[in-house]
């Protein structure tokens, strides 16, 4: 391996100075190239952290309610919260303090999203000579303190981030102001979070970026098992701090004549089917993907009459940190030839537990399920499926102030305190206004 004197030749032996060599500090990018690349996690942020975080509304300025409900979900999600503030925190000490420099102008939805996130924390000045003044001051200066304070909790929009997404063409049908999907704006969101994230990556990276482990076409897994993998483009295979937060894993199994064939693929999003009639709770719904489907295949690939059935079965492979349960609420009804709203309540609890035998047989599955808490609800208000409204209730720590967290309900700028049986209690009945579960956020 190369020595230090490679690259940084030593001065001639007269001019060695006798004491010991100063410590040289990392390059403020390798920080960076290491929490992008997962070498370094953020984990959860602390309590005294969290305890900073205080609830705020988003206007709403037009059909926006898909944009507001999803965006307190992400603030109220700890990991997604503690990555990008310390993202933020890195980029920041390169282009001197400017994030958008750091990235050579590509970050432009990270920037604004890192930003979002300082909207929502209370900053306390440390008490040395600025509380003193404040005090000496007076009154006129407390009453200018507390409206500043008032002003730091107040509703606001988020301009910022909406010029973001006007940048990206991912989002040119979205901001249009018409009535727009709250899940498939999820997905957008995080694919364009995701790509600039790649692209900072490789712009400060001078190795190859990281990439996810997969099988490629045809590779054999053991038991004459057929592994077959996607690799479609590098983006896709970048293992970003998104993939980390939210990204799962199934496995699909297609057998027929002769060996299986077996399929990984990743999802973001957990898609619950919820149509059969005996689907009234998530754990019916989740122990319903294990079963085996049959689906009707050609073997002669069209040259010959035969016709064949495989039996798929599909596990899953992997868990993420964050799940994001989306109840498939919105069908297409082959009667009416237009996209309808399935309505029936489902059941949903604060603790969610993963049966084992959905998840697929591996050396590394845990011994014991896996346990999940409720931390956000999306709702979809409206009984038709061309419109409605998005609400959501979010378990914040800060909810009860100094007693600690509990949920709250926050409708565009609104934000109101909720009890626990209102989120729980009240899912046998259909609301009035049609208010159903739509997408559940489990850590």
């Amino acid at each position: 391996p190369p020595t230090s004197t490679s690259k940084f030749p030593l001065p001639a032996p007269s001019t060695i100075p006798s004491s010991p060599s100063p410590h040289i500090p990392p390059l403020p990018n390798a920080d960076l190239i290491a929490l992008l690349s997962g070498i370094s996690l953020s984990g959860q942020p602390d309590n005294a952290t969290l305890q900073r975080l205080r609830a705020r509304g988003l206007i709403n300025k037009g059909n926006m309610c898909f944009v507001n409900t999803v965006l307190q979900l992400l603030v109220n999600c700890p990991p997604f919260w503690k990555q990008f503030r310390d993202l933020g925190q890195l980029m920041g000490q390169l282009g001197h303090r400017n994030s958008q420099q750091a990235g050579g102008g590509t970050t432009v939805l990270v920037d604004a999203t890192v930003r979002l996130l300082d909207e929502f924390v209370e900053e306390k000045p440390h008490p040395t000579l600025q509380t003193l003044q404040l005090v000496e001051k007076g009154k006129a200066r407390e009453d200018e303190k507390e409206k500043k304070e008032a002003d730091d909790t107040d509703p606001f929009i988020p301009t910022y981030l909406y010029d973001a997404m006007k940048e990206k063409s991912q989002f040119k049908n979205m901001l249009d102001g018409g009535q727009q999907d709250a899940e498939e704006f999820f997905s957008v969101y995080l694919n364009a979070l995701d790509e600039e994230l790649f692209a900072l990556h490789t712009s400060i990276n001078p190795h190859k970026p990281a990439y996810v482990e997969g099988l490629g076409e045809g590779s054999q897994s053991g038991e004459g098992q057929t592994e077959v993998g996607k690799r479609d483009n590098i983006a896709s295979t970048f293992k970003s701090p998104i993939s980390r937060i939210f990204d799962g894993k199934f496995r699909t199994t297609m057998r027929m004549a002769g060996q299986p064939t077996v399929t990984s693929e990743g999802w973001r999003t957990f898609q619950l089917d919820i149509q059969p009639d005996s689907i009234h709770t998530i754990q019916g719904a989740l122990t319903r993907i294990s079963q085996p489907q049959y689906v009707q295949v050609d073997p002669s690939g069209g040259s010959g009459p035969s016709k064949a059935f495989q039996r798929v079965t599909v596990l899953i492979e992997a868990l993420p940190p964050v799940l994001v349960l989306h109840l498939k609420r919105f069908l297409y009804d082959a009667a009416t030839g237009s996209v309808v709203k399935i309505g029936k309540p489902v059941q949903f609890t604060p603790e969610l537990e993963i049966p084992l035998d959905i998840m697929a047989p591996a050396a590394g599955r845990p011994a014991l399920p896996a346990r999940y808490t409720l931390y956000g609800v999306l709702y979809h208000h409206g009984r038709s499926a061309r419109g409605g409204h998005y609400t959501v209730d979010v378990l914040h720590p800060n909810a009860h102030g100094d007693s600690g967290e509990g949920w709250l309900h926050i409708d565009d700028e609104s934000v109101s305190t909720v009890r626990h049986e209102d989120v729980f209690g009240g899912q046998d009945n259909e609301r009035v206004d049609g208010r159903c579960a739509y997408l559940l956020f489990y850590r």
